[in-house]
């Protein structure tokens, strides 16, 4: 028997930072798809492959936080008192995890299906999204887990962190998205906010709520499918990025170069900033879109809003 999950990429489009200190955020999953394959063995060895990242091997009785895998090793450890056995676990990705479509959230969900699965058992998708959240903060220290709760119920999402709550939009918009080439690693964009403002927290405060704001009133177009709002709050939320510090020279002229395509309603950077991606409404761009700016590096990303959430099945 083997098990075979997949769960998908994710765009956080309304409410970075501020979902971090209990505000909303709205996120969608992407058609773009991180799939783990699970077979139990008869011993207790832990194997795990990747395309991307090789192979790792340990035991049961010994998993620890070890990069490249930590998130899958952080979902074996999550349930590690319930397994009689190892397992073999291959994941194949349609995404690198350089680019930023939430490709730890993903493989984080995947795995943690597949296991639950495994184990025959009932978890609701609400109590799936609390799981990954809690995985994701015990291997990196801080995780909001909107990117979670996309990869689980797949569409447009509305999330509040506390109490844990979470929204699929019936409806879904075209988007574009630029790569800038790099990233600069999550936890590493939230120290440096913390440091910035480490003697202004009024002013933090005051940014968060906004940003908050802008999160709870976008959930509320989305609900309504009313895009053009939605795309106008995109905006506005651009320039509170800005003010925190976490756009570059690179992003301003990618949120402009989406911003003067045909038909967009609004774009900004999308996650934590200081390089990775930035997200617009509308779209998609051509398939022969070129960047013809200044800046080198700068790629289209191919992803498009998915109703499909994570699923499991025994293959």
């Amino acid at each position: 028997m083997q098990l075979k999950a997949s769960a998908p990429g994710s765009l956080i489009l309304l409410g970075e930072y501020a979902v971090l200190h209990g505000k909303h955020a709205l996120v969608c999953a992407v058609n773009k798809y991180i799939t783990v394959t699970l077979t139990p063995s008869l011993d207790k060895r832990i194997e795990i492959e990747s395309s991307l990242h090789g192979r790792y091997e340990t035991d049961l009785t010994s998993i620890s936080i070890e990069k490249p895998f930590h998130f899958v090793l952080g979902a074996l450890q999550h349930y590690q008192p319930k397994l009689k056995t190892g397992c073999h676990i291959a994941i194949e990705s349609e995404f690198s995890d350089k680019v930023g479509l939430g490709s730890s959230a993903a493989v984080t969900v995947a795995t943690l299906a597949a296991l639950v699965t495994w184990l025959n058992i009932r978890v609701s998708p609400l109590d799936l999204v609390r799981q990954g959240r809690n995985v994701v903060r015990h291997v990196q220290g801080v995780g909001s887990g909107a990117d979670i709760a996309a990869s689980v119920y797949g569409g447009l999402v509305g999330y509040q962190p506390q109490p844990l709550l979470v929204e699929k939009f019936a409806a879904t918009y075209p988007l574009s998205a630029l790569y800038a080439g790099f990233k600069t690693p999550t936890v590493e964009a939230i120290k440096r906010v913390q440091q910035q403002f480490s003697a202004h927290p009024d002013l933090f405060r005051h940014i968060s709520n906004s940003i908050g704001q802008c999160a709870f009133s976008g959930m509320h177009a989305a609900r309504k499918a009313e895009w053009s709002k939605l795309g106008e709050i995109m905006n506005i939320q651009q320039g509170m990025m800005e003010a925190l510090g976490v756009s570059l020279p690179i992003l301003r002229d990618m949120v402009e170069e989406l911003r003067k395509q045909p038909g967009m309603l609004g774009a900004k950077i999308s996650g934590s900033g200081l390089g990775d991606c930035v997200v617009g409404l509308g779209g998609p761009l051509p398939d022969q879109y070129v960047y013809k700016g200044e800046h080198t590096g700068i790629q289209p990303v191919s992803a498009q809003m998915s109703q499909q959430g994570v699923r499991c099945e025994k293959i």
